[in-house]
Order: C-alpha cells, then structure tokens, then sequence
C-alpha cells in the first residue's frame, strides 16, 4: 500500500511524480506481477512477449521489402525500431484511456496522488517495449547496414520518447476520465494513424516541399518514430523532426503541469 498523497493543489505535478517515482510498488512492481501472472500458466511463458514482435517484423519485412523495392537488411532495422515505437506508443494511449475508470476504486479511496496512475498506464507498456528491444537489437546487430554507434544512440533517444508518452498519457487520462467513449474515439483514430504513419513506407518518398510531404511530417508521430530510428540506422533525423520533438517535449510537460494543477482534482467526480 502507498500512503495516500497530499493535495494536488498544494503539491503539483512534479512533487507528486518525484513521490511517485521513490515508491514503485503500485505502478512498477504490481504491473510487472500482473504480466507475470498472466503468462505463467503458458509454456512459453514470457516468452509471448517476444513474440507479437518477431512474427511481425519477419513476415512483414520480408513482404514489404520486395513491395517497396528496398534491400531486406535494410528494410527490416526501418520496420524494427519504427513498429516498435509504433506499439510502444499505441499501447501507452490505450492503458491511458481508461486508466483512471479503471482505478476507480482506489481513488475514491482517497489516492489521489494522480501520477501513480500515470506510471502505471506507462509500465505495463514498457516492459513489453523491453522485451521487443531484444528482437530490434538483434536485428539491428544482424543488418550490416547498422553501426553500434546507432545501436548506443537509443539510449539517448528513448528517454525522450518515455518523456513524450508520459504527457501524452496524463492528457489522454485526463480526457478519457471525463468522456468515456475516449477509449473507442482513440481505438479508431490509431488504426488510421498506423497507415498515415510511415512505418511501413518511407518519408522520403514524399520531399517536404510537397504536399504530401508536408502532410506526412504534421504526423507528431512520425517525429517521435523519427529522433529514435535515424539515429539508430545511422543516420540524422530531419531538423524539422528535432525541432518538433524538443518543442512537444517542452510545451507538453508545461501543458501537463497546468492540467495537473487545474484538472485533477476534478477526476473522483468524472469518473
């Protein structure tokens, strides 16, 4: 049990996450026991979580490859760190949609120290991001077209994805909390952005100085997919791209810090 939090008013967003972060036992450890629990009683145990991504990047890989007309060794690091991103991300927006209707009980219990939740809606989905770490750091020591250098690059770059898809979280928390068809608006919106997203394709089929082009990079997703992948495959993401990432990680953790100081208290009532 956690000790029940101080006000949001008096504290704040960054008191209440530093607290959060000293006591792991209900975001951290709790979630690592449920996804434990969970594969326990299978043979491969889990090993599952190896899974959705290997399968993925394999068969899809070696189709698109062909499709796009780009060498396997090549294409397949491309689709590895962005279909890892991409389920990373996704999967941080779905536990966030309901995260706080899903706490109900604890936090008409009084357990109002709000970021617990926030952590909680980003653990589950980063462990199952480490574990596909091991498939996309495999595939990138396989690809002869990748350096260690871009290898060690990511643990520069993930931080600022996990920073990104923190406030994402608190935000899409905060909205789902107050409309409950959050959660399927959301669900819709995602299978959409995967194709909008290039992932599966190159920007650079589409120059900026095009329409298309222009389109595809306001996609915020593809800057976040970008900052973690060029660097990786070895290469210098787009200053747009840079750009973009530092202002979302700026304004987003100053748009959080004001939700969380206005809106908050609020959620025992919307749920």
């Amino acid at each position: 049990m956690f000790p029940r939090a101080c006000s949001v008013e008096r504290w704040g967003l960054f008191a209440h996450l530093i607290a959060s972060i000293r006591r792991p036992e209900f975001w951290a450890y709790s979630t690592w026991l449920d996804i434990v629990t969970k594969y326990r009683r299978t043979r491969l145990g889990v090993a599952w979580l190896l899974l959705p991504t290997l399968v993925f990047i394999t068969v899809l890989g070696n189709v698109y490859s062909h499709l796009m007309g780009h060498p396997v060794t090549e294409y397949l690091p491309y689709l590895a760190v962005g279909y890892a991103c991409w389920r990373f991300m996704l999967q941080c927006i779905n536990e966030s949609s309901t995260v706080f209707r899903g706490h109900k009980a604890f936090i008409m219990d009084g357990r109002v120290r709000f970021t617990d939740y926030v952590l909680r809606a980003i653990a589950k989905p980063l462990f199952y991001f480490t574990f596909a770490l091991v498939i996309v750091i495999g595939v990138l020591v396989w690809s002869p077209a990748v350096s260690w250098i871009g290898i060690f690059s990511m643990l520069v770059s993930l931080p600022v994805l996990i920073l990104n898809m923190m406030w994402i979280s608190f935000c899409v928390g905060l909205v789902g909390a107050r409309f409950p068809d959050t959660s399927e608006f959301i669900g819709t919106v995602l299978v959409v952005g995967f194709l909008l997203t290039p992932i599966l394709w190159h920007v650079d089929r589409f120059p900026a100085d095009t329409t298309r082009g222009f389109f595809a990079r306001l996609n915020p997703a593809f800057h976040l997919i970008e900052v973690v992948r060029a660097p990786a495959l070895g290469q210098m993401p787009e200053s747009g791209s840079l750009w973009a990432v530092a202002a979302m990680t700026i304004f987003g953790w100053l748009l959080m810090a004001v939700l969380y100081r206005r809106y908050a208290r609020f959620v025992p009532l919307w749920i």
